[in-house]
This record gives C-alpha cells, structure tokens and sequence, in this order.
C-alpha cells in the first residue's frame, strides 16, 4: 500500500477517534439544551449568529467556556452588565498562560461588533431562560 493511501487512513481514523469524544462530558443529551427562539428580533438576529459560531463550545461548555446550563458560573459574570461581557468576545479571552481561551471576535472575523453584541444578548437571555425552567417557572 503506497505511503500516501497510509496517511490517508492514519488522518482519517486520528479525525473518527477525535469526533467520537465530543459531547461524552454530558451523560444526557450529546447536543444539549433545546435552544430558545426570542420573539425579540434582536434576540432572533443574535440565535442566528450564536448558533453558527458559539454554539459549538457555549452548549456543553468546551475548552472552558461556560454552558449556557450552568447558571452560577453565568450569575456573576451577568452582574457585572452586558457592556463587560461583550468584551470578552470581541477582544478575545485570555489565560493564565496568556494563551487565547477564547479568540477575538468569537473566533469569526467575519462578524461586526453588533452582531457579537446581538450573540452575547441571545446567550444571556438563554441562559436566564434556561435557568428559569430547571427551576420550574
């Protein structure tokens, strides 16, 4: 079997064995919460953008980042006002190691200020929604 064809196979089954631990932290769902539609369209704009670029470590709490489940992670970062949280998508969040937990802009260059904003908003409100619920409002 020619060297190429075995690099080939090597990749593809390094990728299937990362891909098969993702979600095992979560006994329950592997995809999560049901995520909340807002009439709100601000709100809907901002489910749009996060869905797309936050979703992927905000709903189980990937590499850090806090779940939109776990409320008494998000309750003091929530006092604090949305004008701080929106900086810490914008601008990026860094560790201790002085390594981006999270990069600038989400992580998407793409998106404008106002849309990280809309983002942020929609997290917010899913995370006091969701909270709501398990607390059975």
């Amino acid at each position: 079997m020619p060297r190429k064809n075995i690099a080939i196979i090597a990749a593809a089954m390094t990728l299937a064995s990362l891909l098969s631990g993702c979600g095992a932290q979560d006994a329950g769902n592997a995809d999560g919460p049901e995520m909340p539609n807002f009439d709100d369209a601000v709100l809907a704009e901002g489910r749009s953008i996060w869905m797309g670029t936050c979703r992927a470590c905000h709903v189980l709490g990937i590499a850090g980042a806090p779940a939109v489940t776990d409320y008494a992670n998000w309750e003091p970062r929530i006092a604090k006002g949305m004008r701080a949280l929106y900086k810490g998508p914008i601008n990026g969040i860094k560790g201790d190691n002085g390594k981006y937990k999270m990069p600038p802009r989400a992580g998407n260059d793409r998106l404008s200020d106002s849309q990280i904003e809309r983002a942020a908003d929609y997290m917010v409100a899913t995370v006091e929604y969701l909270h709501q619920q398990s607390q059975g409002r």
